[in-house]
């Protein structure tokens, strides 16, 4: 049986859901198909966890975000084998490390990938900084940069401002501003910008994919389809052109050829160059220089007295809303390349501020995924091993970025040195870099400006494995501004 659409999309995440909404409002005669593996997780298709009514998903979304990281997907297991429990199962939605799948991820144990409809984008913390300096790629036109970033905030309805009323965020703001200051006076310690709507008297509304293209999820569009339960095993090809996508029903075995004029893979940064890799389309960069900055976690009692506050002053968030506030230190660029992601919480009768930072590594082509053409996943994908460590470089910058969490952290309560944890590479989820983008096809890249893989006409990359530069912050922003980009030109392509 085959499919022909104008557009097929591989993957229903927030860079899927992005590149079909912009699509489809500048073309909306155009024929779209999403195509996801996993099912739905949430009773409203794409919707965030947050805003699910099963008390299980609350609970477990609960205990994530309380910790201000996403480090409770991680398992801390190097293959299957492993691994404490059930194994992965196609019938069951959710996040799991990649060594549910049966990868080496011994360098990069912290990995995990989603499997349900919406991707990541119904269980991301939401935060949507933006990057700064060098983390924004020079050889794109800045002009065109600055608008598509508006753009992609729009679509990701980004907020900046409290997520509660509390007298503890100006003290705080001035503490910490003083500990850690900037050279430059906007990108001051501030609220960190999170993509969603702030209510008063329920949880912070965070963006799923479904507030991104409502139209893909309620099937209120009769030319864009959502099918589920679709694994992409082999992407077809002439070696110039992409004929089809070969499917894989997850339940029946059964297969499907799919049929776009225009295809865009919007995976993650791991099975993107995975797929690719499978099917013969193998360039030079292809899962080269993955990059991902090194996360450093830690809490610290806030001291209300030397805020000139009391106990009494800590604010009730409402039911089901983790947090008190979330905060943001941007990075200043090579003065001070690191980003603090701030979380202000009660946990176990404590006024807690979670002090996590980020700061950047270097892009090396030794930081890789070596594929193979003999062993298999448990989806009968090419054998991944991840090649990853941290350069002497690497290594000065992390224990500089612990001195400026010491720093903030001092400013609200005492902080000992053993409370700061470099986390396990690929903790983050935020690692980029596999298929990245290039303004020349020289080796160095996979796509070219427009997301296009290089010497194919009808076949885009989007998601966070295109971004090619060294992150200090959140990667989602910047990854959704470069689909804004990807997305104009499909529509030239249509």
């Amino acid at each position: 049986m085959t499919d022909n659409y104008d557009l097929v999309i591989v993957g229903s995440g927030p860079n899927g859901a992005i590149i079909a909404a912009q699509v489809h409002e500048q073309a909306p005669a155009a024929s779209i198909l999403v195509l996801e593996a996993g099912r739905e997780i949430t009773r409203v298709a794409g919707e965030h966890l947050v805003e699910a009514d099963e008390s299980a998903m609350n609970a477990s979304y609960e205990d994530l975000m309380r910790r201000a990281r996403q480090i409770e997907y991680v398992k801390g297991a190097v293959s299957m084998n492993e691994i404490d429990g059930d194994a992965w199962s196609a019938d069951v939605p959710g996040v799991f490390p990649a060594a549910f799948f049966g990868h080496n991820f011994a360098a990069f144990p912290g990995a995990s990938v989603s499997w349900n409809v919406g991707g990541m984008g119904v269980h991301w913390t939401a935060a949507t900084p933006w990057p700064y300096a060098e983390e924004i790629p020079g050889f794109l036109d800045r002009a065109e940069w600055d608008a598509d970033q508006e753009t992609a905030r729009r679509r990701l309805r980004t907020y900046v401002g409290p997520l509660v009323e509390n007298p503890f965020s100006e003290p705080i703001f001035e503490a910490i501003r003083a500990a850690v200051p900037s050279l430059d006076p906007a990108r001051e310690f501030g609220h960190m910008p999170m993509a969603g709507v702030p209510h008063s008297d329920r949880p912070f509304a965070r963006t799923g994919p479904r507030d991104i293209a409502p139209f893909l999820f309620d099937g209120s569009a009769p030319n864009v389809e959502l099918k589920t339960g679709v694994f992409i095993t082999r992407v077809e090809h002439d070696g110039t052109q992409v004929t089809g996508l070969v499917g894989r029903d997850v339940v029946t075995g059964e297969e499907t050829v799919y049929r776009g004029a225009q295809v865009l893979i919007a995976g993650d940064a791991l099975r993107t160059p995975q797929l690719l890799w499978a099917s013969g389309i193998r360039p030079a960069a292809l899962g080269v220089r993955l990059n991902e900055h090194a996360s450093i976690d830690g809490d610290v009692v806030i001291d209300a007295a030397r805020l000139g506050l009391t106990d009494a002053d800590i604010p009730t968030p409402p039911p089901g809303e983790p947090f008190i506030g979330s905060y943001w230190s941007p990075s200043i660029g090579a003065e001070r390349p690191a980003h603090g992601q701030l979380m202000e919480r009660e946990f176990d009768g404590r006024h807690v501020l979670g002090v996590g930072w980020y700061c950047a590594t270097e892009i090396r082509p030794e930081n890789r995924i070596e594929f193979s053409d003999t062993l298999t996943d448990a989806l009968g994908m090419p054998h991944m091993t991840v090649h990853f460590d941290y350069s002497e470089r690497d290594l000065a910058e992390i224990r500089r970025t612990q001195e400026v969490q010491r720093a903030a952290a001092e400013a609200v309560g005492d902080f000992a040195s053993v409370e700061s944890e470099v986390l396990p590479a690929g903790a983050s989820l935020h690692y980029t870099g596999t298929v990245r983008m290039g303004p020349v096809d020289d080796g160095t890249s996979v796509v070219d400006t427009d997301g296009r893989v290089w010497g194919f006409g009808n076949l885009f990359l989007a998601g966070n494995g295109v971004i090619p530069t060294a992150l200090t912050c959140n990667s989602t922003l910047t990854g959704a501004t470069l689909s804004i980009r990807i997305a104009r030109a499909l529509v030239e392509s249509l």
